[in-house]
């Protein structure tokens, strides 16, 4: 269950795009007011639901047994550090779900993208990691989309832009 900030919807490197080509069962609701997410509150409060959102109380995927805790729809906030605590602080349902966060996330690989911290994740990563984490799935095919976008962004940049992307090492061509 992604809730996605309006802003989100139309930004070209918008990765909630990428998983909704790639995973049959993703939903995903625009808006910010808890009258946007009706819907996903419907779905919250009938299911074992959970929040991939940092918190004191967060649980840390890597810790958790899916046969101890069972998590049957992940909301995912989909923005800016700044528009994601914007969407959590607006609606305090969400504050009812457990959280759940990572001890050790993985390297941020989504490098056309200007990331607040060195450990922030987009959405389709952070996505990837609680998959593999949680279920044990290969989530290649996800990165593998990301990988495509990026060249697919840098493209047609010049290529004094593209240098600030990406590795010397990384191929374009």
């Amino acid at each position: 269950m992604v809730l996605q900030h309006p802003s989100e919807l139309t930004t070209a490197k918008n990765t909630v795009r990428l998983l909704s080509l790639q995973l049959k069962n993703i939903q995903v609701f625009v808006g910010e007011a808890p009258s946007d997410f009706e819907q996903a509150q419907e779905i919250a409060r009938q299911n074992k639901c959970a929040l991939l959102y940092p918190g004191e109380d967060a649980l840390a995927v890597e810790d958790i047994k899916p046969d101890q805790t069972q998590i049957d729809y992940l909301f995912v906030l989909d923005g800016t550090w700044k528009k994601a605590h914007k969407l959590a602080m607006l609606n305090p349902w969400l504050k009812e779900l457990p959280q759940v966060s990572f001890n050790s996330p993985p390297a941020n690989q989504y490098k056309i993208r200007k990331a607040e911290q060195q450990y922030s994740l987009s959405t389709l990563e952070a996505c990837a990691y609680f998959l593999s984490a949680y279920d044990a799935l290969d989530t290649t095919p996800l990165y593998t989309l990301l990988e495509g976008m990026i060249f697919e962004q840098t493209k047609f940049m010049p290529e004094h832009v593209k240098a600030r992307y990406l590795d010397n090492d990384d191929s374009t061509e």
